[in-house]
């Protein structure tokens, strides 16, 4: 079992809540996770115990406890927020990034070349097309808690009961949790992953890349981003269905570690 634990690092915007792991295999090359919107860097604690090795991530701006980014919310502006993580390691580390957070990723190994070794992508948006402008438009609207009857029995229901077959108790309140505690500005993040251009960022990586792609609706867009990314790795795993990094926690690490171990 991993020892976890939290602590806060200075960025650009303010502070930045960090979430570490240390597993008992020191072999293992280090890890940064970049979890997705609204969630925040707990999000990939099951992930990272099954791991192994030393993994980091963070509340992304605005989300959990880290300060909100100054402007709206990019893809760039996540990815310089993070980037204080780099220096969690004296060599180079791995990015695993899931949904926006892949975007995240990408955009950190662009940005910071030298601090990245490569990229784990798994579960990858791609929101560009006339086919995508009314999903585009909708993904930012606020969740008007006050505007509805029961704003969170629902969503307690099918983030928290339907899924104690697969996610104990504490872990799935927690995530609940992570879900509503942006309030209002919920939604805002995706105003990030709704305005990337994610082709054109493909295009460019230069780092060994393994893209994921589960049994999720965003599945089509992932299998985009293995082809954009030249030479990328592309794995296909329709046994793991959402929530991915709960019920496909031991199977993601365990490609990330053979990955990433073949690579390094």
């Amino acid at each position: 079992m991993p020892n976890i634990r939290r602590s806060y690092i200075d960025n650009a915007e303010g502070q930045l809540h960090v979430w570490s792991w240390e597993g008992a295999q020191a072999h293992q090359p280090s890890l940064i996770c970049l979890p997705p919107v609204p969630f925040g860097g707990r999000f990939f604690g099951r992930f990272a115990t099954a791991y192994e090795g030393s993994v980091w991530s963070a509340d992304l701006p605005g989300y959990g406890f880290s300060d909100p980014l100054s402007d709206k919310p990019t893809v760039a502006g996540f990815a310089r927020a993070m980037s204080p993580l780099l220096a969690a390691s004296s060599t180079p580390v791995w990015l695993t990034g899931f949904h926006s957070g892949a975007l995240v990723a990408m955009d950190m190994a662009q940005a910071f070349p030298e601090r990245v070794a490569g990229l784990v992508l798994v579960d990858v948006p791609v929101f560009a097309g006339p086919d995508m402008s009314s999903l585009r438009e909708s993904l930012t609207v606020p969740p008007q808690y006050l505007a509805q009857e029961d704003p969170l029995n629902g969503l307690f229901e099918s983030m928290v009961v339907d899924r104690l077959a697969d996610v104990p108790f504490d872990r799935a309140f927690d995530l609940f949790v992570d879900f509503i505690s942006a309030g209002e500005n919920r939604n805002a993040g995706y105003h990030a992953a709704a305005t990337y251009d994610v082709e054109a960022t493909c295009l460019q990586v230069q780092k060994p890349t393994l893209v994921i792609a589960t049994q999720s609706s965003l599945r089509e867009g992932t299998l985009q981003t293995a082809n954009w990314i030249p030479g990328a790795t592309l794995i296909e795993r329709d046994d793991v269905t959402a929530p991915a990094f709960e019920r496909g926690a031991e199977v993601i690490a365990a490609l990330v570690s053979d990955f990433v171990a073949s690579n390094s």
